[in-house]
């Protein structure tokens, strides 16, 4: 019994599956006494098709073969290289810019963003962005006429950060009595330049030492101006009670020179710089090295590196890969490198030193005050903490 075509060989292939268009093809061939031409007419297809078909008949498999290469392309991206981005990418969550600056620190390997990009969507590990709508606001800053330090971001951070630390990490800072809970941080918005320092507690005790020795630090180095600080409405800030705040900005702030302002209530994301910073220091810092702290001069010693890293060799996007020094010295400023690195402090220890107790006079003696006594309270807080070490 002959068999009627009226499909080409294409359209059945396509509209069922190799296999039976082959089939299919084999059996007209055999009606067709052999006739390879006249076949080729009636299935719309090439004699070579054909003889493909003839050829796999004997192989006993009437499927199409793999159409991976025998032999990898010599551009293609090496199985560990893979395994890195992918592995780097669900413990971070990082995008390709990132990622690539995370898994070089980590991992010494300098991979285009673009190969990482690639990796990503081939693995489906690309995130879908979802439009958040946010209550309007005037702009905080006015980027025309803004100087560095002028406006200035400041917050606390708890360290042991349980959605965040990885079990092990988590367990480890729990157990540890010499790694301090609460990291403060101020950052300058214009070139962000970091100042950090470390507390068991957070109170408003730890928080006037923290804002003395900031501005000691910064009028030691010529920076005389006056400057914002904006900050959340936290009890560490003195910030709870409207009175509260009204005093500790008549009888501390404004004598050492600062403006103090205070963020709505429930936006974090108007401190939006001090707040992404944060996200940086557990995957950068915390994450992958508070295991290896074994006391706290191991601890002191971890921070002023990381202060160290951020300021003055970690390139930042937002600055066009510069780091903090870099777009300092990039808007004429000759401050020197030592600039950076903020000595590591754990406030508790100083809040009881008379340094700190004593109150300016007048508003000038944020600039006229010893810087001798800045060098009397380090030495003292060293001195405390390889002690204790």
């Amino acid at each position: 019994m002959a068999i009627i075509i009226l499909k080409s060989y294409l359209t059945l292939k396509n509209e069922t599956y190799p296999e039976f268009a082959r089939n299919v093809l084999l059996e007209n061939l055999s009606n067709n006494l052999g006739n390879v031409e006249k076949t080729a007419q009636q299935m719309k297809c090439s004699k070579n098709t054909i003889y493909l078909a003839i050829a796999k008949q004997k192989e006993n498999s009437l499927n199409d073969k793999p159409h991976i290469p025998k032999t990898p392309h010599p551009n293609t991206t090496k199985q560990e290289i893979v395994d890195i981005i992918v592995t780097r990418r669900k413990e971070t969550g990082f995008g390709k810019r990132r990622l690539r600056w995370y898994i070089y620190t980590r991992d010494g390997q300098l991979i285009p963003e673009s190969t990482i990009g690639k990796i990503l969507s081939k693995k489906k590990l690309l995130r879908t962005k979802k439009r958040v709508k946010r209550e309007c606001h005037p702009k905080k800053y006015q980027w025309h006429n803004l100087i560095p330090f002028k406006e200035n971001e400041i917050d606390t951070k708890e360290v042991l950060d349980k959605i965040t630390l990885p079990q092990t990490v988590y367990d480890y800072v729990d157990h540890s009595l010499f790694i301090p809970r609460y990291q403060w941080t101020l950052i300058e918005v214009m070139t962000r330049t970091r100042f950090l320092a470390w507390s068991y507690s957070k109170d408003w005790s730890c928080c006037q030492v923290f804002g003395k020795v900031l501005l000691w630090w910064l009028r030691l180095f010529g920076i005389n101006g006056k400057i914002i600080i904006w900050s959340d409405g936290g009890t560490e800030f003195n910030a709870g009670q409207l009175g509260g705040f009204e005093r500790s900005v008549n009888n501390f702030w404004q004598p050492l020179g600062v403006d103090r302002k205070i963020i709505r209530k429930g936006h974090p994301e108007d401190n939006a710089f001090v707040e992404r910073s944060h996200q940086t220091d557990d995957y950068e810092f915390y994450i992958p090295y508070l295991m290896n702290v074994k006391n706290e001069a191991d601890f002191l010693k971890l921070g002023g590196w990381w202060i160290k890293v951020w300021n003055l060799y970690r390139p930042h996007m937002g600055l066009n890969n510069m780091t903090p020094y870099q777009k300092l010295r990039s808007l004429g400023y000759s401050i020197p490198k030592t600039f950076c690195l903020f000595p590591p402090l754990i406030l508790d220890y100083l809040v009881d030193n008379k340094e700190i107790l004593e109150s300016p006079n007048t508003v000038q003696d944020h600039i006229d005050y010893n810087p001798f006594a800045l060098l009397k309270l380090l030495l003292y807080s060293y001195h405390i903490y390889f002690l204790r070490g």
